[in-house]
């Protein structure tokens, strides 16, 4: 049975913040360019005119008229007073689909099943191949690569890092122990990669850190939501995912796709370097590590 508008999620979201999700893959350049814009300067929206966003993406009043009407707002003014009843703003609430009804909702494995499968599509149509390719050769390629997941980031720096730590010999997870940020971005060097994963409520000095590490000469990848601005100007590459949820909780699987891709990418253009690596693992896990594996039955 084909589901219902509300059980597929696809009502239209009310925040500022989800509505963009919703459309972003498909909107024009010069509307994503505003898009970007709204989405840096949505905590003070009300204090901007929409001449003056206009202007800050560099695109018409009539763009700007065009974006507002498409993401269901009446007006410009409309939008500034619903913005303004948006207090969550960074939460994983605020990219709910329908917030107002989450209380009386029931849990549905199917619900969830359906947004994860959207996200992870929205996500893949909006990937251009040619970044794909560019993070994926910058990484076989790397002398060393750093992994930096910060909050809800974390775990999946740790996947990612477990995946690579296969068919590369040094890798590093950022921060490691009790160090600083400062001692370990000062052994980054040239031909160096730096992949950060950071979703909303990124850290205030992430940009600099960034900036730090293509100063010293890494090549950074910057894995991430819509909402990052700075963070994402200041990194070489950016893979945006879609993190929609109809519960109170961010999706990441849009992301654990992304670092699934590359690390079977480069495994394959690794070829035999990156095999050898994996069965030397492979032996020493049977040699060193107590884990139990399935058994095959010999002489039947």
């Amino acid at each position: 049975m084909k589901p219902t508008q509300k059980e597929d999620g696809s009502k239209r979201p009310r925040s500022l913040e989800a509505r963009i999700y919703a459309i972003y893959s498909d909107l024009p350049p010069a509307e994503k360019r505003l898009a970007d814009v709204l989405l840096q300067y949505q905590m003070d929206l009300p204090s901007y005119t929409a001449g003056e966003l206009a202007e800050k993406a560099q695109v018409s009043k009539a763009t700007a008229a065009r974006l507002i009407r498409t993401l269901g707002y009446k007006t410009y003014p409309d939008a500034k007073r619903q913005i303004r009843k948006d207090q969550d703003w960074g939460s994983p609430q605020a990219g709910l689909a329908d917030k107002e009804g989450l209380q009386s909702q029931s849990v549905s494995i199917a619900r969830t099943m359906q947004m994860d499968l959207d996200n992870i599509r929205t996500t893949v149509e909006g990937l251009p191949e040619k970044t794909l390719a560019d993070v994926s050769d910058a990484i076989v390629r790397a002398r060393r690569v750093w992994i930096m997941g910060l909050r809800s980031g974390y775990g999946l720096a740790q996947q990612a890092a477990h995946y690579f730590t296969l068919m590369k010999s040094d890798v590093q997870v950022l921060p490691a122990g009790g160090a600083s940020y400062s001692h370990e971005i000062a052994s980054i060097a040239k031909g160096d990669v730096m992949l950060v994963i950071a979703f909303r409520r990124r850290p205030r000095l992430l940009p600099t850190i960034i900036r730090e590490a293509r100063a010293a000469g890494a090549i950074t990848i910057l894995i991430t939501d819509l909402s990052a601005l700075a963070s994402a100007k200041a990194a070489n590459h950016v893979l945006r995912c879609r993190c929609q949820s109809p519960s109170p909780f961010n999706s990441f699987v849009a992301a654990l796709t992304i670092i699934n891709y590359l690390a079977w990418n480069v495994a394959t253009v690794m070829g035999a370097e990156s095999l050898a690596r994996y069965e030397k693992i492979d032996r020493l896990v049977k040699l060193l590590d107590d884990v139990s594996t399935p058994q095959t039955t010999t002489g039947r």
